[in-house]
């Protein structure tokens, strides 16, 4: 039996979007360890041929070496803390972009399971269509009854013309329904990377839980969902990100340590070493462009969370509202239609059993079923889209700790 939990723990197996998120914390990663790395030293030596020609000698020796090492004292804070966002900004869509695999998969399978069921549905009036065109040709009903043989004979030209209009529309129902089914299916199998010829076995598809109640699901929007906990790293990188512009107004600050042989008036040679600091003065420029920038970054995310906060709660109060009124509606449905019409089916063919129904009168009664079955076919799927839908919105993994699908 290929199950939802099966399809969803295979899809992220083969997803290759996955690698790509993966990627991506990859890099983020390369940054965070880089972002507290001071900048490199350097040494410089001179070499000088002064102290050999104050001797009246040839040659060269070192006049002096240094060692210079920048300090980053102003910025390496700042910048752990972008790098640190925007790692965790990464790990965010790499949940997000696994939510949205499941989804997808989630969906692959729901159409499947509906395409699957419509089928049968298709097949069962085919065959119905079928055997009530050879009753008609055999001119007995079951080929046991004569009240069977007397309702079959005297059909009406009009109602044979019907029954055959009947059997083409069924056979080109059950043909669209197969090719559909097998749209799906291969759609499907490319999805989960499965041979052409896989078999795939599914279950039947079940109405959708009953969703909690709406100010409980509203915390959890807040809380869970990855969306807006993605947006809110990428926020508080910017934030930092303005600090990081403020602290490159000052280059970084150089430390040089230098030792050096030199020769005096009386042509004594002689060593000396020293420490020096350079530092950058801001007087021109002052780095306020790419300050501006970071705080215009600031903004944009800042209207991208309110953006996305608006939506994901109107999305949801629209979703939890529609996913009642479709499981409200096939609750009814299932019993003060479908469960009727089926009756209505059972007692029409007992009565055209024993010859007090005519053959039209069961093809309605097949027909008020079959139409009956097939919209509470839709009902369940589309309450099942909807809880799909309500399910991403709140940022559920699909999978629990034990593989197990949650509800």
């Amino acid at each position: 039996m290929w199950t939802l939990q099966r399809s969803i723990a295979r899809a992220v197996a083969v997803a290759p979007e996955l690698g790509m998120a993966r990627a991506d914390v990859r890099a983020s990663q390369g940054d965070l360890d880089k972002a507290d790395d001071w900048p490199n030293p350097s040494v410089s030596i001179d070499v000088t041929n002064n102290i050999r020609r104050m001797y009246n000698e040839g040659g060269y020796t070192v006049g002096e070496l240094s060692y210079a090492q920048p300090l980053p004292l102003w910025r390496l804070k700042p910048q752990m803390e972008v790098a640190q966002q925007g790692l965790l900004a990464a790990q965010a869509g790499a949940r997000q972009t696994r939510l949205d695999v499941e989804a997808h998969i989630a969906r692959l399978f729901l159409a499947l399971q509906m395409r699957r069921d419509r089928l049968q549905l298709a097949e069962q009036r085919q065959a119905f269509a079928r055997q009530l065109i050879r009753e008609l040709e055999s001119g007995s009903g079951d080929g046991d009854g004569a009240d069977d043989t007397a309702i079959i004979r005297y059909i009406k030209p009009l109602d044979r013309a019907r029954l055959q209009l009947l059997a083409e529309t069924a056979n080109s129902d059950a043909t669209a329904a197969r090719n559909s089914y097998q749209e799906a299916l291969d759609r499907f199998r490319n999805y989960l990377a499965l041979a052409p010829d896989a078999p795939i076995r599914l279950p039947a598809m079940h109405t959708a839980a009953d969703p909690a109640p709406l100010p409980e699901l509203m915390r959890q929007l807040t809380t869970n969902a990855v969306v807006l906990r993605r947006i809110e790293h990428r926020l508080k990188a910017a934030e930092a990100g303005v600090a990081l512009q403020k602290a490159r107004r000052l280059d970084d600050p150089v430390l040089s340590f230098v030792h050096g042989r030199n020769v005096n008036i009386y042509n004594f040679s002689y060593s000396y070493d020293s420490v020096q600091l350079s530092v950058s003065l801001p007087l021109w420029d002052q780095n306020k462009g790419n300050i501006e920038k970071a705080r215009a970054s600031v903004l944009r995310n800042q209207s991208r969370r309110d953006m996305a906060k608006r939506d994901l709660i109107g999305r949801l109060s629209q979703d939890h509202l529609h996913l009642q009124h479709l499981l409200s509606q096939t609750r009814r449905f299932g019993s003060h239609v479908l469960q009727p019409s089926h009756r209505l089916l059972r007692e029409t063919e007992r009565h055209y059993d024993v010859g007090q129904a005519t053959s039209l009168a069961l093809i309605d009664a097949y027909n008020t079923y079959f139409d009956a079955k097939n919209r509470y076919l839709d009902l369940l799927y589309r309450g099942r889209q909807s809880a799909i839908g309500l399910h991403w919105l709140l940022g559920r993994p699909w999978l629990q700790g034990d593989g197990a699908v949650r509800p």
